[in-house]
């Protein structure tokens, strides 16, 4: 038995003695290495690591090169198309990137085209929203360029509040907030209107 005071312990003891922390220290440096890995790689016990919308909800879908196509007695009204879409399905909503939107007259020709860096389209009422860049082509060449833009499927019209730029056969018109049909027809810009002529030297001018 070792007791006592005069009882000694051979050096192969006492190096195992000391080894013990230091292999202890160790295994502490190690987990501590690990358990940062994990969080910096956002590791989870089976948490959802999908893409999350503004405040912080995750959609029920996500979906790749998205279509729909909105139809009314058997006609297209409408085709979205869009690189991502999220799907909401509590909220009834569909958020989309890069949406390409094709407007359609009564014969199934195409009126208009519509593309935004970002879009929202309401389910329950088919209203939608666009952002970014957004620019409306005509099939007769009239461009309308602006910020934001909304779709309302009731009334069959767009309109924006935000700063707009048309431009038709070269001439230019400006202002704040537009409403018209989807292929740009009957179009009325509500404040700040300024229109602009294609002079012969092909100067834009502004009409008194």
């Amino acid at each position: 038995m070792f007791c006592g005071s005069d009882t000694f312990f051979p050096r192969r003891d006492a190096v195992a003695d000391f080894g013990v922390p230091r292999m202890l220290a160790r295994v502490l440096v190690f987990a501590s290495i690990l358990a940062t890995a994990c969080v910096l790689s956002s590791c989870s016990d089976g948490g959802d690591t999908g893409p999350a919308a503004e405040g912080g909800v995750v959609p029920d879908q996500e979906i790749n090169g998205f279509t729909l196509t909105q139809t009314n007695d058997g006609r297209s009204v409408w085709a979205l198309t869009a690189r991502l879409a999220l799907v909401f399905e509590d909220a009834d909503r569909i958020e989309t990137t890069r949406p390409r939107v094709e407007f359609f007259d009564d014969d199934g020709e195409s009126r208009s085209v519509l593309t935004a860096n970002n879009g929202l389209l309401k389910r329950r009422t088919n209203d939608m929203e666009v952002s970014g860049s957004v620019i409306v082509t005509s099939n007769d060449g009239t461009v309308l360029r602006t910020e934001h833009l909304t779709w309302d499927e009731r009334r069959g019209k767009i309109s924006t509040e935000m700063p707009v730029r048309i431009t038709r056969d070269g001439d230019v018109m400006t202002g704040t907030g537009a409403e018209a049909d989807p292929d740009l027809g009957n179009l009325r810009i509500l404040a700040d209107f300024r229109a602009y002529v294609r002079s012969a030297d092909g100067e834009l001018v502004e009409e008194e």
